[in-house]
């Protein structure tokens, strides 16, 4: 388990607003754009782990900002120690609440009786000093913090370099140093430990057992080459020809399928907008229904009053009273008639242009129709065209392409395989045929045994799985090199700088929690800047399977080994909501003084 993490970063000055960021103990992630301090976040902690201004180094601080004290915040199993310095200060003070750690000022460099890498050494429960071999020859030197922060805190210079991350990037650091380094980290081995030389019969069973381990190793070589090359593989080359057409013409349907999905739905907005119409038109048609029906009664109603109205006259009329024989008074009744019969003659007009206008209507509306049945039998036929054609035909150049693509990969594991069998049959020559009064050397392979590499390795192979690694098939920890091998080629003759990066990141992370699950001592977290700003990937990789996004997921689901600081920059980051994992911090600079933080330092703008 971790002995400490970083609980808070405060960086202060007279008259300025304190600029402070909290760290949670599991993942950190500091994101924005650049020129807000993100990589400053890491010349501040730097700054309180010891760091001296040199003349190839010198510090990153602007004196012109008016921030000039920097403290660092940490969580140990007892309480907290804090560490203090002020700027061109060659002395860090020591306080809190834990008290094993004696409190006052210690010295930066490697003079003098009280010295800053002595506490943080403490911090990861090294009490006392130790010595490490500098070369072979038996030279020895003092382990310090500074020899091993290289490898848990990589700065943007160094995360994507080629050369080896577990080496100290000094030309005044031997890397057999570094590799003794990390020995005393693993073992708890340094050079004062006494060491018996081993006498001739144990090298002799050493060697024997050496042999017998190479022999089984040809053998399963062997015999993994046999199962490979049962496979039908064919021609790698004129896969990887064939795999350049597949990959054009996934591309061309591709373009055919958006060309299709674009036209279906300029024809179901077309066929939406003549529903439309056609609504419309039956809204009208019932309209002019009713109205016509209103019409026709109306013309029986004024028939009837104009027959009534003619019947009336046609009667005969008494002149006189029929009892009395007195004449009989007459006097004009109105007539309506007339007025009926123009009424009547308007609304059979009305009739005759509502009857021309139902036409219009009813013809418009079959037109409509027609228009629309056409429209969807189009739709369905490039919905179906879409559906039956080209999603197969995507569906199966992808299949047939990754088909070649692991015939590739078998052949490259075959060709692998050789090489390493050729390999391993020149050494097991050269073993057996050795001499026995070898003298000995101090030389760190002898300590690397096969428990401590293949432990490292399963811890690579898994982060790297995991990670989607492009074209992966094997991987290996090179003591020759110190350094990762990707199917059997070095990391700095296969690979540009952003994989680099990405390759450099799982290494660290595998020795992260290696350490803390079977090392010595560990330093219980890992600091990195930029680790994937370079990685470029396939465009034709689903989002959610390339090697950015499974390594955010990874470190977002396995980060119990130890606190990580990570920055990155906003655009690079995976869509993830990172508020819904535990122990996860995001630490945004936004850029805009409108909105959110601007950056690191309060008050302090980019006005480029």
């Amino acid at each position: 388990m971790p002995k400490f993490y970083i609980q808070k970063l405060v960086v202060t000055g007279s008259g300025k607003e304190p600029s402070v960021i909290d760290f949670c103990s599991g993942l950190n992630l500091i994101v924005g754009p650049s020129n807000t301090g993100k990589s400053y976040v890491l010349e501040c902690i730097d700054y309180l782990f010891g760091f001296e201004e040199k003349k190839n180094k010198p510090y990153r601080f602007d004196k012109g900002l008016g921030y000039d004290c920097f403290k660092l915040y940490t969580k140990t199993a007892n309480g907290t120690v804090i560490f203090e310095r002020k700027l061109d200060s060659t002395k860090i003070s020591i306080s809190g609440t834990d008290h094993n750690f004696e409190h006052g000022e210690y010295s930066t460099g490697g003079t003098g009786k009280k010295r800053i890498r002595d506490i943080w050494l403490q911090m990861m429960g090294i009490d006392e000093e130790h010595k490490i071999y500098s070369s072979q020859a038996g030279k020895k030197q003092a382990f310090t913090w500074r020899s091993i922060l290289h490898i848990f805190f990589v700065k943007q210079d160094d995360v994507s370099r080629t050369s080896p991350l577990l080496l100290k990037p000094s030309n005044y650091y031997s890397d057999t140093a570094s590799k003794w380094a990390l020995l005393f980290m693993i073992s708890g081995k340094d050079a004062d430990t006494d060491e018996t030389p081993e006498s001739k019969e144990i090298r002799k069973a050493k060697r024997t057992a050496v042999i017998s381990y190479m022999k089984d190793t040809v053998k399963r070589l062997s015999l993994r080459e046999k199962e490979l090359m049962e496979a039908p593989i064919g021609n790698a080359l004129d896969f990887q020809s064939e795999s350049e057409r597949i990959l054009a013409e996934i591309e061309e349907t591709q373009s055919q399928i958006n060309a299709s999905l674009t036209n279906s739905k300029k024809l179901m907005e077309e066929i939406y907008l003549n529903n439309g119409k056609l609504t419309e038109c039956e809204t009208i048609s019932d309209r002019f229904s009713s109205l016509r029906s209103q019409y026709r009664s109306d013309i029986g109603r004024l028939t009837f009053i104009i027959e009534g109205e003619k019947g009336k006259t046609d009667l005969p009329v008494n002149s006189t009273c029929p009892f009395c024989d007195n004449k009989i008074a007459t006097h004009e009744n109105a007539s309506y008639v007339e007025a009926a019969r123009a009424e009547l003659s308007h609304i059979r007009v009305h009739l005759t242009d509502l009857e021309k206008a139902e036409t219009d209507v009813n013809t418009e509306s079959r037109e409509i129709k027609a228009r629309v049945a056409s429209l969807e039998e189009e739709k369905e036929r490039t919905d179906a065209f879409i559906s039956d054609t080209l999603k197969p035909r995507i569906s199966g150049l992808k299949q047939k392409l990754e088909n070649y693509r692991r015939a590739i990969e078998i052949a490259n594991e075959i060709s692998i395989i050789r090489r390493e069998e050729n390999q391993l049959k020149a050494e097991l020559f050269e073993k057996e045929t050795e001499g026995d009064g070898l003298t000995l050397k101090y030389d760190y392979r002898q300590y690397y045994d096969h428990e401590i590499i293949a432990a490292f390795e399963d811890r690579l192979v898994n982060i790297l799985k995991s990670c989607r690694y492009e074209g992966y098939s094997s991987a290996r920890f090179s003591l020759e090199t110190f350094d990762l091998e990707i199917n059997g080629r070095s990391k700095s003759v296969a690979h540009g700088g952003g994989y680099c990066g990405l390759l450099n990141t799982v290494v660290a992370l595998a020795l992260l929690e290696y350490l803390c699950d079977k090392g010595t001592y560990a330093p219980g977290m890992l600091v990195i800047d930029s680790p994937v700003s370079q990685l470029s990937e396939s465009e034709y990789k689903e989002k959610s399977e390339t090697m950015k996004t499974s390594l955010f997921k990874y470190l977002l689901e396995n980060h119990d080994s130890g606190q990580v600081i990570m920055i990155e920059q906003k655009e690079k980051m995976p869509d993830f909501k990172y508020d819904e994992y535990e122990n996860v911090k995001v630490i945004e600079f936004t850029k805009n003084k409108e909105h959110g933080r601007y950056g690191f330092l309060n008050g302090v703008f980019d006005d480029n």
